[in-house]
């Protein structure tokens, strides 16, 4: 036999061979006849509902009271569009779902006695569709004196389900199976303990909570609605009352001005993170509902560590926060509000801010444009500088429109150097404000009166006290101080502005 039929037959055996492995696999137990085959139909069990309505299983048993075949099940079928209302008790407490589902439309749940609370879009359905229908993968016992071993001495949730047919169902939740194999749980009044998906179950472990939407309050819906007039902050972080009110007045360059405890400009970048921190919050998670006043105590709420009150053209935002914890969250809910809600305190930067932070960057900054008229004095000396500024509009081949603030600057009754006195407008007007603490007051080394075309004007003193830090006083009040250094430059480029250094 040569090596070509060798080979042949080789792979005709290799191919009974393996004909033969795959009928064995694939014959049924017990017989080589179709009839004698046995397939696993799930566990042999009678549904059916007592004379209160409520649904229950019996497990049929053998004559020594054996499950014939221990296998999977289906305890009740529904869909959630048949449910009527889910009772729930677990640990987290007590409550109750009701669902209505209008024909052709979906179904909407509510809280009972808390018909207005808006819910997290798809918990209530995950509920329900736990609730709806439940198999389960065998029997773990039918033996009542066992029920302890299976957590059933303290079951960690019981929930009540009624049905649109005015039937009930009553799952009663156990412990977890060894090995991540389930979770055990009874159904109805029976004594058998079912080990069913712990994922299906878990639903049940809902609280109250788990079902409270997230969202603390909604964005403004227009720009308009989104400028508020005024930002209140009080509270046990501060010392009394500060307040915010967006800066109208066109003269300073600052978005928002402070009203209490001291009308001066606000810091823009601080201002700008509270004004941020208002509406359209969104919390980690809702803590609690309805607390008492024992509660709010607990939770740092009966005397809030923060409370924001800001007005809007479209209602009146107010909230009051916990003081933040070692993890940077804070309790928050609205001033006369049912939901507690945890939130990173970073979210909310009303809680966190001072009235330090609040204060605005620079002693006193106005725009140029908005200024008619500079005098300063230095050195025994009186200098006096006239601005004038006028808008020029200028249109591109497109017919865009370009508006440019053209400002012209006098001494001594004649023009001077724009950029020269630029230099030293720079220098005064953005004298930062180091410590907003008032400072004794020092002898005048630089004053600044700024006019304006409508005859009102500010005036800034920086005093030498004799140290390191100058006191800063705007129209008579105590500003705080500024470094030595930011007045000797802006008293050096006075010269500059002059033309006296050339």
């Amino acid at each position: 036999m040569d090596k070509k039929k060798r080979l042949i037959i080789a792979a005709v055996a290799a191919a009974v061979l393996a004909g033969v492995i795959l009928l064995l696999i694939f014959l049924p137990k017990g017989g080589s006849g179709s009839d004698d085959a046995t397939y696993d139909e799930g566990i042999d069990m009678v549904p059916h509902i007592d004379e209160n309505g409520v649904h229950q299983v019996e497990i049929v048993t053998d004559e020594n009271g054996n499950i014939k075949n221990n296998s999977f099940g289906t305890l009740i079928d529904y869909v959630p569009a048949q449910i009527k209302e889910i009772h729930v008790e677990n640990a987290g407490g007590t409550f109750d779902v009701d669902s209505n589902t209008p024909e052709g439309e979906a179904t909407v749940y509510t809280i009972r006695g808390f018909e207005g609370l808006e819910l997290q879009a798809g918990e209530p359905d995950v509920i329900a569709n736990a609730a709806a229908s439940l198999e389960f993968s065998k029997v773990a016992t039918l033996d009542k004196a066992k029920g302890g071993e299976f957590g059933f001495d303290s079951p960690r949730s019981v929930v009540t389900v009624t049905y649109t047919d005015g039937t009930k169902a009553v799952y009663t939740v156990g412990s977890d199976a060894p090995q991540a194999a389930g979770t055990y749980i009874k159904f109805g009044t029976g004594d058998a303990v079912f080990v069913v998906s712990t994922e299906t179950v878990a639903p049940f472990d809902y609280k109250l909570t788990d079902l409270v939407s997230k969202t603390i309050n909604n964005s403004a819906d227009t720009e308009e609605n989104a400028a508020c007039s005024s930002i209140k902050l009080s509270g046990a972080a501060f010392d009394g009352e500060i307040e915010l009110v967006p800066n109208t007045g066109g003269k300073l360059a600052a978005s928002y001005m402070l009203k209490a405890p001291a009308e001066r400009a606000a810091n823009e970048s601080e201002s700008s993170k509270i004004t941020g921190g208002i509406r359209g919050l969104y919390a980690t998670e809702a803590l609690m509902v309805n607390p008492s006043e024992a509660q709010l105590g607990e939770l740092g709420l009966s005397e809030p560590y923060a409370r924001v009150k800001a007005v809007y053209p479209d209602g009146t935002v107010e909230l009051i926060a916990s003081k933040p914890d070692g993890d940077g969250n804070t309790a928050l809910m609205a001033a006369g509000g049912s939901v507690v809600y945890e939130i990173a305190a970073d979210k909310v930067p009303w809680v966190t801010t001072s009235y330090k932070k609040l204060v605005g960057e620079y002693a006193l900054y106005p725009k140029m444009s908005a200024v008619s008229a500079v005098s300063v004095k230095s050195g025994g000396k009186t200098y006096d500088f006239a601005l004038d500024s006028r808008e020029s509009v200028t249109t591109d081949d497109d017919g865009n429109e370009t508006v440019t603030t053209i400002t012209t600057v006098k001494y001594g009754g004649k023009e001077a150097d724009l950029g020269s006195f630029t230099e030293f407008y720079d220098a005064a007007s953005l004298i930062g404000v180091a410590d907003p603490d008032a400072q004794s007051e020092g002898t005048a080394v630089l004053e600044i009166t700024y006019t304006y075309p409508d005859g009102g004007s500010d005036k800034v003193v920086f005093g030498d006290n004799g140290g390191d830090m100058y006191s800063v006083t705007v129209n008579g009040k105590a500003f705080g101080g500024c470094y030595k250094a930011d007045i000797t430059r802006a008293v050096n480029a006075i010269a500059v502005a002059t033309g006296e250094n050339r």
